[in-house]
């Protein structure tokens, strides 16, 4: 399976093609970009694809980064996957993008992964290595802190990585079980979005994409509370 991944989610723009048969990352165009992502992303599927002797047709299935992250940046890469895919009814898959962050991590079981939101919240998931199926959760350091203290060993990754172990060593010591990932990881990339992907049984359709904020579902939540 060729699979084509995107991701818009943050600051980069990434997109990336796996060969799921061969196990061989095809091609990867990721850059920290402070342009819009709608100006980048397709020419950089465009070349990407023309690099690898691909076109679209030849995509078995489309991944695409669906959140949590920016609100535009998400929306840009669901719509250019839906309007590659459609043409030829591929199908697509939304990955999580602390997921995604989560798949490149190969040397541990467990991963912590982290995307800041504000003060003292972020958004979050704890995957096992090859399990990329939650999308997340929004929380703070306090509650994440709750959840990972019965971890032997788990791994922090990214783009909150830093922000979050400030925070962390302020309400106690940073435990020698919680691994400092490399900080080249830490970063969005579409290769993840791929890996995330390849470990997915529940593919859907192009129609099926839709972003997860987190935010706004957590926002709802403690309005229903009230």
């Amino acid at each position: 399976m060729k699979i084509l991944g995107l991701d818009t989610s943050g600051k980069m723009a990434s997109v990336a093609v796996l060969d799921t048969e061969k196990k061989i990352l095809l091609g990867e165009h990721t850059v920290y970009t402070s342009r819009t992502h709608s100006q980048v992303i397709m020419p950089m599927c465009k070349n990407l694809l023309e690099e690898c002797n691909l076109t679209v047709k030849d995509v078995n299935g489309f991944a695409v980064a669906v959140g949590p992250g920016s609100y535009t940046g998400l929306r840009i890469g669901i719509a250019a996957v839906q309007g590659m895919a459609m043409v030829n009814h591929t199908p697509c898959k939304g990955i999580s993008t602390l997921a995604a962050m989560a798949a490149r991590i190969s040397s541990e079981e467990w991963i912590l992964s982290v995307m800041y939101a504000r003060e003292n919240l972020f958004y979050y998931g704890i995957y096992q290595r090859h399990h990329m199926n939650d999308m997340g959760t929004l929380g703070t350091v306090e509650e994440i802190a709750e959840r990972i203290r019965d971890y032997d060993k788990l791994m922090l990754v990214g783009d909150g990585a830093e922000k979050f172990r400030e925070q962390y060593e302020q309400i106690q010591k940073y435990p020698p079980w919680l691994i400092y990932s490399p900080y080249i990881l830490n970063l969005q990339s579409a290769a993840g979005v791929c890996m995330a992907a390849a470990y997915a049984d529940d593919w859907g359709t192009a129609a099926d994409l839709t972003a997860s904020y987190l935010q706004a579902v957590q926002i709802q939540k403690k309005k229903n509370d009230l």
